[in-house]
C-alpha cells in the first residue's frame, strides 16, 4: 500500500509517486513545484483529479489524496490556492524522501481506536462538499416540484377532453331517441312528405316560370333546375324508417 514506507531507507510508494507527478515539467499547468522549491502547487483541481490522479494513484478523488498528504505532514500553505510543503519534500533532493513518515493513528479511550482528528484542509473540503450536495438537493427538489405541477396540469387536461366526450356522446345519444320518437309518429312523418312534396313542386314552378320567361326574352340562359337528389334521399329515408 501507499501508506506505508517500503523498508528503512526506502521512501513511501505515495511520496515517490506524489514527487514524480510534481517533477514532470510536461504537467506544469496543472501541478508544479513553486517558485522557491519547498512547496508544490496543484493549479487545477479538476484536470489534477481527472487525469494524472488515476494514472499514479488509480483513483481520482482529490479529497483522498489530501488526506493521504496530511497523513505525512504536508501543510497547506497558501489559503488562496492548494498549495502544500513539507520539510522534507523539495525540488532535486529526492533523497529527503524517506526521511518522511506517515503519522500514526490517535488511539482514544472512546472505542474509536482509528480515529483521527480533521486537519482544516479535510474540514474545509468536507464543508464544501456539504454545501454542493445541499445545492443539489435544492436543484432536485425544484425539478420534483416542476415535474408534479406538469403532471397535475396533464392530468386536468385530460379529464377536461374525458368530459368534452362524454358531453358529446350524451348529446348524440339524446338527438338519436328524438330522431327515434319523431320517425315512430305517423302524423309526422306524413307531414314531413307533404311539406317536402310542396317544397318540390315550389322549385319546379318557379324553374320553369324563369325558363319562360327567358324564352320570352329570346335567350337561353344555362339554368339547372334543383336537384332533387338530396330531396329524394331525405323522402328515402323517411319511407324505409315508416315501413
Amino acid at each position: 500500500m501507499d501508506g506505508s514506507n517500503g523498508g528503512s531507507n526506502a521512501p513511501a510508494p505515495f511520496l515517490v509517486k506524489t514527487y514524480e507527478m510534481v517533477d514532470d515539467p510536461s504537467t506544469n499547468h496543472v501541478v508544479s513545484w513553486s517558485h522557491t522549491g519547498h512547496s508544490f502547487v496543484v493549479w487545477n483541481p479538476p484536470e489534477f483529479a481527472r487525469d494524472l490522479l488515476p494514472k499514479y494513484f488509480k483513483h481520482n478523488n482529490f479529497s483522498s489524496f489530501i488526506r493521504q498528504l496530511n497523513t505525512y505532514g504536508f501543510r497547506k500553505v497558501d489559503p488562496d490556492q492548494w498549495e502544500f510543503a513539507n520539510e522534507e519534500f523539495i525540488r532535486g533532493q529526492r533523497h529527503l524522501l524517506k526521511n518522511i513518515y506517515r503519522r500514526k493513528p490517535i488511539h482514544s479511550h472512546s472505542g474509536q481506536g482509528n480515529a483521527v482528528p480533521l486537519t482544516d484542509v479535510e474540514r474545509e473540503e468536507l464543508e464544501k462538499e456539504i454545501d454542493r450536495l445541499k445545492h443539489e438537493k435544492v436543484l432536485l427538489e425544484s425539478e420534483v416540484e416542476r415535474r408534479i405541477q406538469e403532471t397535475r396540469g396533464y392530468e386536468y387536461e385530460v379529464r377536461s377532453l374525458g368530459q368534452r366526450l362524454q358531453n358529446i356522446d350524451q348529446r348524440q345519444r339524446q338527438l338519436m331517441t328524438t330522431l327515434a320518437q319523431f320517425l315512430q309518429k305517423p302524423r309526422y312523418v306524413s307531414s314531413l312528405m307533404e311539406q317536402l312534396e310542396s317544397n318540390n313542386k315550389k322549385r319546379r314552378l318557379l324553374a320553369l316560370n324563369y325558363l319562360h320567361d327567358e324564352a320570352s326574352r329570346g335567350e337561353s340562359p344555362n339554368y339547372d333546375v334543383p336537384s332533387r337528389e338530396s330531396q329524394n334521399l331525405i323522402t328515402s329515408i323517411v319511407k324505409l324508417r315508416i315501413s
